[in-house]
């Protein structure tokens, strides 16, 4: 059955919970590919992907070219179960062991923007607060993961709260959480929108949306804490350019008393 990649390419991102600009991104990069494959959109291999998606430079955008490919051929095989997906996974380099996009900042900058999260009274403040804190306080957590966690992943051990953190190659570690962090999300629990089946004040993703979904992790994050930098008087050129793997490679202004548990549990499907 031959379908029209356009058609595709529309009812994917039609039907696709994504944020505005990771929709656009990806319209844009398969666009590309269907216009580079032409008429063997349907029979490419994964090598014929390699090459256009080397094409580009950068390891990242690399890795935004295949994971948006891959994303198009796996909701054409929804609508066509014959057809095969030739963006395999191990083509999309490991961007999570690439330096971040920005510098860290350094401790001044820290301090300010911390407290521009406390005096944050844009859209759902407390989710901003929690989110800032949970980037900045847990030891090299990224947005991803971030956005990843679910409320049963915060375990409370006796004297010390962890959080389950997912690996992107499979996998969970508990990683400490500062006390300061602890609070923050404290304060974002009653303010947090739950809409069934997506959530509830019981389970669900713990940093929700508008109407009780996850967030989507790759742009979401960014735009809430550049919009909180842009409230800061002194923070103003920031504003633009904070980035959530910045946050992430930043030290946390809340250093633990003990190094955070690194035991990771068997790789799960």
């Amino acid at each position: 059955m031959d379908l029209d990649p356009y058609v595709v390419l529309a009812h994917w991102l039609d039907n696709t919970p994504l944020a505005d600009r990771t929709d656009e991104d990806y319209d844009t990069e398969v666009r590309d590919w269907i216009a580079y494959a032409g008429r063997h959109v349907w029979t490419a291999q994964p090598a014929d992907v390699a090459r256009w998606a080397n094409r580009a430079r950068a390891e990242r955008t690399i890795a935004r070219r295949v994971s948006s490919v891959r994303g198009f051929y796996a909701h054409a095989q929804k609508l066509n179960p014959a057809q095969h997906n030739p963006a395999l996974k191990q083509l999309r380099p490991d961007v999570t062991a690439l330096p971040p996009g920005r510098p860290p900042l350094d401790p001044p900058t820290t301090a300010l923007f911390v407290s521009a999260l406390d005096r944050y009274r844009g859209p759902q403040p407390e989710r901003a607060r929690a989110l800032g804190y949970l980037i900045l306080g847990i030891e090299h957590l990224r947005a991803h993961q971030a956005v990843a966690l679910d409320l049963a992943d915060l375990v409370r051990e006796q004297h010390r709260h962890t959080a389950r953190v997912e690996l992107k190659g499979g996998g969970t570690r508990f990683l400490e959480v500062p006390p300061a962090t602890v609070l923050a999300v404290n304060d974002y629990l009653p303010h947090r929108k739950t809409r069934a089946p997506d959530s509830t004040d019981e389970t669900g993703p713990l940093l929700t949306s508008n109407n009780g979904r996850r967030l989507d992790g790759h742009t979401t994050p960014t735009t809430i804490l550049r919009a909180v930098a842009a409230t800061h008087p002194l923070l103003a050129e920031l504003g633009t350019a904070i980035t959530s793997d910045a946050l992430a490679a930043t030290p946390s202004p809340w250093p633990l008393a003990t190094r955070a548990t690194r035991a990771t549990e068997p790789d799960t499907p």
